[in-house]
């Protein structure tokens, strides 16, 4: 096993307060990530998802809403080949004061499966800022 990371940084056609208002609510991620994630639960320190592959518990780290990052830990998760994922989701303003999305994990990861897992990673976070916009967009 070796250390990786990935960041993804997405401009989006919403205001970073709308942004973050999505994600620093920390639940609802059914919401906005729908194609993988089917239930979500927050309780205390802990947001319970449930996918189509199984469920996973995020441990909460840091919610700041000041300066509009998330941070969670996922300890374990069967839908991308990595262990130990520490993520990260920061919110702010780009040109024309629209919103952009960065979206950062660290994660464990065997040396054959890392450029899969980074190509995984990368997919689901375009998947779920777009998602974010989509949401907003819609008015829900």
């Amino acid at each position: 096993m070796k250390k990786s990371e990935q960041t993804v940084s997405i401009p989006i056609n919403v205001t970073p307060e709308a942004a973050w208002n999505v994600i620093g609510a920390v639940g609802g991620v059914d919401k906005w990530f729908a194609p993988v994630i089917r239930t979500c639960r927050v309780d205390g320190n802990k947001r319970h998802c449930t996918t189509d592959a199984g469920g996973f518990t995020e441990d909460i780290l840091k919610v700041d809403h000041v300066n509009r990052e998330f941070h969670y830990a996922i300890p374990e998760q069967n839908m991308v080949p990595v262990k130990n994922i520490v993520g990260m989701m920061k919110v702010w303003q780009g040109e024309n004061g629209m919103a952009v999305i960065d979206w950062h994990w660290k994660f464990d990861v065997e040396e054959e499966t890392e450029a899969q897992a980074k190509e995984m990673l990368a997919g689901a976070g375009q998947m779920g800022i777009s998602g974010i916009e989509k949401l907003i967009l819609s008015g829900n």
